[in-house]
């Protein structure tokens, strides 16, 4: 799926642009992540009751329609799977996060979470590159549309997986919801996933702009697959090495990286600067990935990992969406959006210090009793 909608998504503001309606790439994005935040709470009782094989199958056949439908240029068509796009994705996530978990044994979270975000990495990295060469040989349209045809393939695999039994019983799922977003221990750790998606939304944004202004439209695909080239390599190895040394200080690790990452594009008119910057986060995401999966895993048990997952997920969107926000008000002054970035990061580090002093096992202890 991510093989296709990865690269088509890292090339949405570039295609634009060159059609001189830029806007449409940033509202389009702005409205698949707006509705991913607003489905994941609906998508928390789906995958819960129906179960995450019937999310992602459901999921998969939107992510299609949506790389169809840029081939138009029509902003409401395309506004409107862009729509669509974001309550699948809320699918699509909660239901993979929910699947995985449950599939894994407890010591293992981290291990099999950096093995799916490295295949999924590697669908994703051949997904820009390739693209990046059919673009520049075909153009746009007929390379969107040959891409149109991955997330197909991969409803077509997901068919044969197997959904797991589910032995417990919720009956208020809704009230398991509101507990979870009004949690105040839930709301703390969320700054983590929002600060580490707003990166990811100036990754989508902001950074192929950049790449292209200071070394040309070419390199956009060289250095936007270092996103997903690091995480390949890298995530099987991190991931188990969360299990070993413990969630927290990998997380932490993360952070204090992503922040010298920003740092290094504040220059980002200079090409080295622009590389190191680019290369640090890319290894942060092959850092933090498998590492936050896993612990939404040391944290949840069976009876509110979805509610858990879901609530995550819906945070990482809002800063998703806060950065193309952030992006589209600042264009024209890329420090500001770097400075407001490494304040986002840094404010997440002070609100989780007291939390992460708790043992695991004691956070675990806090939400079940907080969220059951």
């Amino acid at each position: 799926i991510f093989l296709g909608f990865n690269g088509v998504q890292q090339y949405v503001t570039s295609f634009f642009s060159e059609a001189g309606i830029i806007e449409i790439g940033f509202h389009s994005l702005i409205l698949i992540y707006l509705f991913f935040l607003l489905a994941s709470p609906l998508a928390a009782f789906f995958v819960s009751k129906y179960g995450g094989k019937k999310s992602m199958l459901i999921a998969s056949v939107f992510y299609f329609l949506f790389i169809v439908s840029l081939l138009s240029k029509n902003p409401y068509l395309i506004y409107c799977t862009s729509i669509f796009l974001g309550i699948a994705a809320s699918l699509l996530w909660t239901g993979q996060n929910s699947f995985l978990i449950r599939a894994s044994k407890e010591k293992s979270y981290g291990k099999n979470s950096g093995f799916f975000n490295s295949f999924q990495s590697f669908g994703s990295a051949v997904g820009v590159i390739l693209l990046g060469f059919l673009i520049s040989k075909f153009l746009f349209n007929l390379s969107f549309l040959f891409f149109s045809f991955f997330p197909l393939i991969g409803f077509l695999l997901l068919i044969n997986l197997k959904e797991l039994e589910r032995k417990e019983k919720v009956s208020n799922k809704l009230r398991l919801i509101r507990k979870a977003i009004f949690n105040l221990t839930i709301l703390r750790l969320a700054s983590i996933y929002f600060s580490v998606q707003f990166i990811f939304g100036l990754v989508i944004g902001i950074i192929p702009i950049e790449i292209k202004n200071t070394l040309g439209t070419y390199f956009i695909g060289i250095l936007s697959s270092f996103f997903y080239i690091f995480p390949v390599l890298f995530s099987y190895y991190f991931g188990k090495l969360s299990d070993i040394v413990g969630r927290k200080k990998m997380i932490i690790c993360s952070l204090i990286l992503i922040i010298i990452g920003l740092c290094l594009l504040s220059f980002s008119n200079k090409g080295f600067f622009l590389i190191s910057g680019i290369v640090l986060l890319a290894l942060n995401s092959a850092i933090m990935r498998p590492a936050a999966t896993a612990f939404i895993g040391d944290i949840s048990n069976k009876i509110n990992l979805e509610f858990i997952t879901a609530f995550f997920w819906m945070i990482q969107t809002v800063g998703v969406v806060s950065a193309l926000l952030v992006s589209q008000l600042f264009i024209s002054e890329i420090r500001i959006i770097y400075l407001i970035s490494i304040f986002f990061v840094i404010l997440s580090l002070i609100v989780v210090r007291p939390l992460f002093r708790l043992k695991t096992k004691e956070i675990k202890e806090r939400l079940s009793k907080e969220i059951s």
